[in-house]
């Protein structure tokens, strides 16, 4: 699953991360990529979001800073029902002026043969820079470094729709989770009665969807101005190419 949970505040302008627990706990999934959450927050009450999230779900998670606000902390999560065996967080943040951003990198153990990636992205809002994020990504230093030697999976707030920039070179190396699933391509954000598809979860192509979808429950449509994107995954092979090449 992919969830920008817009750090709890939902549509109704209520602030409730109890609410985002629930559409989460209600699709039990194995692991969660989440966009825009707080740490120690005043607008949040101060709350250890990812942590509380982790909890609540029983899993592990790995946190990462983008920017702060105030005493708090604004950032990305990753959380999972297996073993973390590596969590790096690298900078793609497009000049200062413009809001700092980043992607976290968690190699996770599924047994003791199989492991995967998993990168959280939480990409920009202007094309120019979301062509700067995407050329980072694909880059020696982070998708294409020589340590990334398992099947990968990239999901997350990717902002890319109306001027993309991004689709077209990440379908070079990775699948669109629901490219062929006769999954039409629903609304996952919301801004007043407009709706945007923004968040995707690509996945290597060692690796196959076996099913996929937006979960359009009335809770889930409340809790954030996102909904999340759910994708169930077979691994067909076992790793060893990189970033699906």
């Amino acid at each position: 699953m992919t969830y920008n949970i817009h750090y709890g505040i939902g549509r109704d302008g209520q602030y409730n991360i109890d609410r985002i627990i629930e559409v989460i706990a209600a699709e039990d999934p194995d692991v969660v990529t989440l966009q825009e959450v707080d740490n120690k927050a005043v607008r949040t009450r101060g709350d250890n979001q990812p942590r509380l999230i982790a909890e609540a779900l029983g899993m592990d998670y790995y946190y990462c800073v983008n920017r702060f606000i105030g005493d708090g902390e604004f950032g990305i999560a990753t959380l999972s029902r297996f073993p973390f065996t590596h969590m790096e967080r690298f900078d793609l943040s497009y000049r200062r002026r413009l809001e700092p951003r980043g992607t976290l990198r968690t190699d996770i153990q599924l047994d003791q043969e199989n492991n995967f990636h998993v990168f959280n992205v939480h990409f920009g809002l202007r094309p120019w820079e979301r062509r700067f994020q995407r050329q980072c990504l694909f880059s020696d230093e982070i998708l294409l470094h020589e340590t990334v030697r398992y099947p990968v999976i990239v999901m997350g707030d990717f902002n890319d729709q109306i001027m993309s920039v991004v689709h077209r070179a990440f379908r070079r190396y990775l699948v669109d989770s629901s490219a062929n699933l006769k999954v039409s391509k629903e609304s996952t954000f919301y801004w007043g009665p407009f709706g945007l598809h923004l968040d995707y979860i690509y996945i290597d192509k060692s690796l196959r969807a076996v099913d996929s979808y937006t979960l359009k429950s009335p809770l889930a449509s409340q809790a954030s101005d996102h909904i999340p994107v759910i994708t169930r995954i077979a691994l067909d092979q076992k790793g060893g190419t990189q970033c699906g090449m």
